[in-house]
């Protein structure tokens, strides 16, 4: 933690922190009327808070603390995601303790939270709040799978907080739901989980309407990841050069452009067929989401790992994630030392590393996939967890212990 805040207050930190700054001053002058930043063109950005409502409150309090304390706003903003990392850090721990696992596994679970690159890069430096999204997440599984009879409502508020502060941790509600024991607990599950965006976004709605109908327009930045980079890798080149940029994508680049939001509902329908269908443990159904994203989402961006890499520690998956993060540590580092004025060779090793990246991806959710498929589960009965978890087992072994479950 003190690497984080070490981080978070010796340096501005990611283009984003600016954004915050913005965001900020726009609340200051009229709180509801902040998502016609997203129309003016006086910010410099196409899209300046394309997000739910609830983090501004967030931005607000770090802003306040800022003012009493004279502490740098780019460092009390980021207090938010180093704290939800801390959260989340103790939630593995305590998720992986409930399911039989060892001390050494639970540890091995909690430092990869605690001491990961990626996750230290995102909220001590970057300072991106998907950490404190998917905090509500992981609370909410836990949640689900106290088995209690009113986990619906509790598990449904809690994927709605994390919905309304960004919206993909919402999606944690399709494994909810399909090993739900009725239709009625099912639908509770979903109508909680959108009344609370729905409610935080309500007033915003009514006072600036074509500000948050903006948010339609919306369809993330492409290029440094997903298809997009493997659509058209020169995208990443110019990423690296420039930073944030606008470069006329290729015919396929182009092709996964204009078909992002069809490419993204069909891979989310496709896992929702596969999770209702054969009813898998919650959380090897949020393995399967995140997996799906990962590989058939056209955009990917660093900050993206924190959705899926803690479901992934729950779920069993210690090894690897530990060689992931690994793997990632030269395209981390060089994401955030750049842009470059020559570009090379940075982006041969950025692109390369990517495009293994998501070649494991795909692997990944196309293995976890089939074993989910082969141990179909008919209602009301849930599939067991794919990897067991022993409580004399080695903390880096577990993941490759799923090999040898059904």
């Amino acid at each position: 933690m003190c690497v984080r805040l070490v981080l978070a207050f010796a340096f501005a930190g990611n283009y984003d922190v600016g954004v915050w700054e913005q965001v900020d001053e726009a609340l200051d002058r009229d709180p509801l009327s902040v998502y016609s930043l997203n129309r003016d063109p006086g910010t410099g950005v196409l899209f300046l808070w394309p997000y739910p409502p609830l983090y501004l409150v967030g931005i607000a309090l770090a802003s306040g603390l800022s003012d009493v304390t004279g502490l740098p706003f780019h460092g009390t903003v980021q207090l938010w995601p180093i704290l939800a990392d801390v959260g989340i850090a103790l939630a593995v721990y305590a998720y992986l303790g409930r399911r039989g696992a060892g001390e050494r596994s639970r540890i091995a679970g909690l430092a990869l939270v605690m001491l990961g690159p990626s996750f230290i890069a995102i909220s001590g430096y970057h300072g991106q709040f998907d950490q404190v999204a998917v905090l509500p997440a992981v609370l909410a599984l836990m949640a689900w799978e106290n088995r209690r009879d009113a986990r619906a409502v509790k598990s449904g508020l809690l994927v709605g907080v994390g919905a309304a502060i960004k919206t993909v941790p919402g999606l944690l509600a399709i494994p909810l739901a399909a090993s739900a024991r009725s239709f009625r607990e099912g639908a509770t599950l979903l109508v909680a989980a959108v009344a609370v965006p729905v409610v935080a976004l309500a007033p915003f709605g009514v006072a600036d309407p074509d500000g948050v109908l903006s948010l339609r327009e919306y369809a993330g930045v492409p290029g440094l990841g997903g298809l997009s980079l493997i659509a058209d890798p020169d995208r990443a080149v110019a990423w690296l050069q420039e930073g944030i940029q606008f470069h006329e994508p290729t015919s396929s680049g182009r092709f996964v452009d204009d078909n992002s939001g069809p490419i993204t509902l069909l891979a989310l329908l496709g896992v929702a067929a596969l999770l209702f269908g054969c009813r898998p443990a919650p959380i090897d159904g949020a393995v399967v989401v995140w997996l799906a994203l990962y590989a058939l989402s056209p955009n990917f961006f660093m900050q993206y790992l924190v959705w899926g890499l803690p479901f992934f520690i729950m779920a069993g998956y210690i090894k690897h994630v530990a060689v992931l993060q690994v793997v990632l540590l030269p395209a981390l580092a060089i994401t955030y030392f750049g842009p470059f004025d020559d570009p090379y060779p940075w982006a041969d090793i950025y692109i390369t590393i990517m495009a293994w990246v998501w070649a494991f991806w795909v692997v990944a959710l196309a293995v976890v996939a089939w074993r989910v498929a082969r141990r179909r589960a008919k209602p009301p009965e849930v599939q067991a967890p794919l990897v067991p978890m022993r409580a004399d087992g080695d903390a880096l072994a577990l993941g490759s212990s799923a090999s040898r479950s059904g």
